[in-house]
């Protein structure tokens, strides 16, 4: 049903994709210089020159993200939206096997991958969160691994959407995980000097003047402010989804565990988050598919379930990872499953198997 409810929307919708905005930042890098991709002026005109056209959406994604599509501009439009879409889920399909748990059988957790529609949907809007899910996965397995250094460069690409990761480096830190950090930083202060470097003083401003202007209602109807309406209790929860996560990677210090530090990070960013977008959720997913290879197999297998049922697709895909009540249910398993992770990590022993660590 995935796959129908995905062609559907590409037949009906294609026009109105997130690819569009990376592919115009792209062109007007290459046609006007790189300092101009967060130009309004010129990123409208690029957007509107697209066919089949669509409405105009500012880029909030960072600059990298033009410099990758760059060479599709040679395709054409179209043609280079079916090759980014396919190289972004042949990336997924490799992280996701190489982060596979091995104590479930991999043709069940592929389905399980192809059950959830925030997967489709960032296949329909090209959406850059296939990439980072990726990231999320193989940075995970190769810090389980000991490779704490490479693990946290490859975690570092997940900032391309940096509101998914907000508390992650925090964590990192806290955890005492300080090669991974180093590898985190090093390839964050890589991609910011090359931004500089490119964007120019000006360029730089414009960015930050498009990603902290008001976002407009549909980017926010997801976060937790929105949902509760502002007030004590927002600022209550963000600080306990704060204190949570450094619960979680103090108690990692103790139990030698990895996956508890990544997917209380995602939990917490997400409760933290300003704005969110339905592909987002596929962050939230990538935490489950963690939880689902290295967690105790009960626990992994509830998480997994929960997640499928939440973000499983009924009817129209986008309707459904809009709606209210989705919104609700996300919300909800992040604060349950954040603090549930926080209040266990203050109770453990040390384990020489992580695996036991819950």
């Amino acid at each position: 049903m995935n796959l129908l409810i995905y062609v559907d929307r590409v037949q009906s919708f294609f026009s109105k994709n997130d690819f569009r905005l990376y592919y115009a930042g792209a062109e007007v890098g290459l046609r006007y210089g790189w300092s101009h991709i967060y130009d309004t002026g010129l990123e409208r005109t690029a957007v509107a020159a697209l066919q089949p056209a669509g409405p105009w959406y500012a880029l909030l994604t960072p600059a990298p993200i033009t410099w990758l599509v760059a060479p599709l501009t040679l395709l054409g439009y179209s043609r280079a939206y079916w090759v980014w879409v396919a190289l972004s889920l042949a990336a997924l399909a490799g992280a996701a096997w190489y982060a596979r748990p091995r104590q479930h059988p991999a043709a069940l957790y592929f389905i399980w991958w192809a059950a959830l529609g925030a997967l489709w949907f960032s296949a329909y809007e090209g959406q850059v969160t296939i990439l980072v899910a990726a990231a999320l996965l193989v940075g995970w397995r190769l810090l389980e691994d000991g490779r704490d250094l490479l693990g946290g460069a490859i975690l570092a690409l997940a900032l391309f959407k940096p509101h998914l990761v907000l508390l992650l480096p925090l964590a990192l830190l806290v955890a005492g995980r300080s090669r991974a950090l180093l590898g985190f930083a090093t390839l964050a202060a890589a991609a910011g000097i090359a931004m500089l470097v490119t964007l120019h003083p000006d360029g730089i401003q414009s960015y930050l003047v498009t990603v902290l202007m008001p976002k407009p209602k549909a980017d926010t109807a997801a976060t937790l402010t929105t949902a509760l309406g502002g007030g004590v209790a927002v600022h209550a929860i963000h600080v306990g989804a704060l204190i949570g996560v450094i619960a979680v990677a103090i108690g990692a210090r103790r139990t030698r565990s990895t996956w508890p530090v990544v997917v209380s990070a995602l939990l917490g960013s997400f409760l933290l988050a300003s704005y969110w977008h339905p592909q987002d959720y596929l962050a939230l997913d990538a935490a489950a598919a963690i939880m689902l290879a290295a967690a105790p197999l009960e626990a992994g297998v509830l998480v997994a379930a929960a997640v499928a049922i939440v973000s499983a697709p009924a009817g129209s895909l986008t309707n459904r990872l809009t709606s209210f009540e989705v919104t609700a249910a996300w919300l909800l398993f992040a604060f349950l499953l954040l603090g549930f992770l926080g209040a266990r990590a203050l109770t453990v022993r040390h384990s020489a198997d992580p695996r036991l660590n819950l």
